[in-house]
């Protein structure tokens, strides 16, 4: 049978929708018996609530009996289990296997084709490639437009750093081992090492984008990417300031955004700058990283009490000083806003003093801070996690982004994230897992909605191979961006879909965006055999797709960070949130989740239960 007759209304007796009034009428009826012979006081809102509940149970037991739903999920978590970078045995593939524990890495680059990603390139023994146990790779591929193949450089470079652990560990969240023997728990296992790594990138008052490490051409400690050697981007800096190669530059950057001329002249002179290009990457810690591990360890220490510290509030809390009030400086890519909107800014660094003042607390790109859609949907969704929404700047943080979702500038209004799907996304896990409901951010998400709906069908008019799929922007992919679009759905919720009249729109862009992820999932069987010991199915294979661009530099161009990790966990959160029936209830984040359950009876030999 195809996925997509599989996910569509056309198999059931009845259409979802009248099943739904009618088990909503049923037990309204109950319900109002009960009221009457005092069983429940009137005026309480209950009926409606476990009404909702009831129907999210029901259609959770429903959409996990598609043996392909549920076999996707189980590949996906297949995938993280055999892919985030620990010390497995012998010398493995840096992308899986860990270079700073036990007997290390092989020492490869990754070498994408237009038909294949990841392949591994060896590479000559003065390079030394580093990641750290608990991540997941990803890569940075530079200038893509003109060196690679659908935004993939032919040879691109593995990265370490914070924002991705903390995403891709994210929806492991909405699952439970705890039916597994102890020996055989994958997400028990993935989520102690990734809070581990996380731990390791704090710097100073919050967190850092990259781990910090010592300064290169200066004595100052700096932040950077383990495996981009500061002296080549000196290198390549000057000869894009010599006069001999302004035409060959001028050539190949044409149409392309890269840093103006006079930024590097900055970096370079002593007399400003004594650490040279190691300010190319001293970014300094910043309230979207921060956020984004703050959020994490709430939601570690409410899992595991007994293995986590406290969440670091203070360091969130740090996002309060640096907002967008009385500012003498505008980035200018973020004009759309205005002035004085109270809201975050992305840099904790005070972007008045000396640009170079202080190199062991970064150098903001350019010099001048900005205020970014994103980062603002991010630190509300932490704030409210946290039970912080009091702090100066909440507020105002939420006008933004409902002013982002009224002025339709979010296509726009990420300027560090090119994935057109983020910020439906991020406001809307802000808005849903988060709690961030206060102002105008009901009627934002019931716009946002309306949005989604019509770029999906938009997309599917103009690639009629990718119905059910949302558009990736500058990412010529749509696996990831689908996820993302998915999830921003589904955390908006069917209520909202029907106050705006369009409840049956919303089943079936819900439905066809999982049949088209479900459809592409492609598999690999070469597992590592610790990996088939936690999953013994004897058709047990991971699920993966295409890796989908999510985050730039600050110059988009210059270089783009993807990760084939990245694309699979945001696929898994949003088949898992559809699973449980996210889209009929309002539960908070986690509370309800899918159980794993050996079961030898199918070919997985385990199913999901929704608990």
């Amino acid at each position: 049978m195809r996925i997509s007759k599989q996910f569509s209304h056309t198999n059931y007796a009845l259409p979802r929708s009248f099943r739904y009034r009618f088990a909503s009428t049923l037990f309204f009826i109950a319900t109002l018996t009960a009221v009457m012979l005092g069983i429940i006081p009137p005026g309480v809102s209950i009926a409606t609530v476990e009404a909702r509940e009831s129907a999210a149970d029901a259609v959770s037991r429903e959409r996990l009996a598609h043996p392909d739903l549920t076999g996707t999920l189980v590949g996906a978590l297949v995938y993280l289990e055999d892919t985030q970078i620990r010390d497995r045995p012998g010398r493995g593939l840096p992308t899986r296997d860990a270079s700073n524990v036990g007997d290390g890495c092989k020492n490869e680059m990754s070498l994408n084709l237009p038909f294949r990603e990841n392949i591994p390139l060896p590479v000559p023994p003065i390079v030394k490639l580093r990641n750290n146990a608990g991540e997941w790779a990803s890569f940075v591929h530079f200038m893509p437009k003109r060196t690679g193949f659908r935004g993939r450089n032919i040879v691109a470079v593995q990265d370490s750093n914070v924002f991705m652990t903390a995403f891709i560990a994210y929806p492991l969240f909405l699952f439970d081992d705890s039916a597994l023997p102890s020996d055989r728990r994958p997400v028990s296992t993935m989520l102690p090492l990734a809070m581990s790594n996380i731990e390791g990138f704090r710097r100073g008052e919050a967190y850092n984008f990259w781990a910090t490490m010592p300064g290169f051409y200066g004595h100052a400690s700096r932040s950077g990417p383990t495996n981009i050697p500061v002296n080549f981007i000196d290198k390549l800096a000057h000869a894009y300031l010599n006069p001999k190669f302004d035409h060959f530059f001028t050539l190949f950057t044409r149409g392309m955004k890269t840093p103006p001329k006079y930024w590097l002249e900055q970096c370079f002179d002593a007399s400003l700058n004594p650490t040279g290009a190691d300010a190319f990457f001293n970014i300094p810690d910043d309230a979207d990283d921060t956020s984004s591990v703050v959020a994490f360890q709430k939601l570690f220490g409410m899992r595991y009490p007994g293995l986590a510290s406290a969440p670091a509030c203070d360091a969130l809390a740090v996002a309060a000083r640096f907002r967008d009030i009385d500012r003498t400086k505008e980035d200018g890519r973020d004009a759309w806003k205005g002035k004085n909107t109270g809201a975050f800014l992305t840099w904790f660094r005070n972007e008045n003093e000396p640009t170079f003042g202080a190199p062991d607390t970064g150098v903001i790109p350019l010099g001048v801070n900005n205020v970014d859609s994103v980062v603002n949907a991010n630190t509300a969704f932490s704030l409210a996690m946290n039970d912080m929404k009091t702090l100066p700047g909440y507020s105002e943080s939420l006008d933004l982004l409902a002013a982002t979702v009224e002025k339709h500038a979010w296509p726009d209004a990420g300027l560090y994230y090119p994935q057109y799907m983020i910020f439906p996304y991020t406001v809307s896990r802000a808005w849903r897992d988060g709690g961030a409901r206060e102002g105008r951010m009901g009627p934002a998400m019931e716009k946002l909605l309306i949005d989604l709906l019509d770029t999906q069908d938009a997309w599917g008019k103009t690639n009629p191979g990718h119905i059910g799929a949302f558009p990736g922007g500058e990412d010529r992919s749509d696996h990831l961006s689908t996820a993302l679009g998915l999830s921003a759905l589904l955390n908006i919720g069917r209520a909202t879909a029907v106050g705006a009249g369009q409840g049956d729109r919303y089943d079936r862009a819900i439905t066809s965006a999982v049949s088209y992820l479900c459809k592409n999932a492609r598999t690999r069987d070469d597992l590592y055999p610790t990996t088939r010991r936690v999953f013994p199915g004897r058709r047990m294979n991971a699920s993966f797709w295409d890796s989908g661009l999510f985050f730039a530099a600050s110059f988009w161009d210059l270089g783009q960070w993807r990760s084939e990790a990245f694309t699979v966990s945001m696929v898994a959160e949003a088949l898992g949130k559809y699973a449980l029936g996210y889209d009929l209830d309002d539960k908070p984040f986690a509370t309800r989740r899918l159980r794993l359950i050996d079961d030898r009876t199918t070919p997985l030999g385990m199913r999901f239960e929704a608990k």
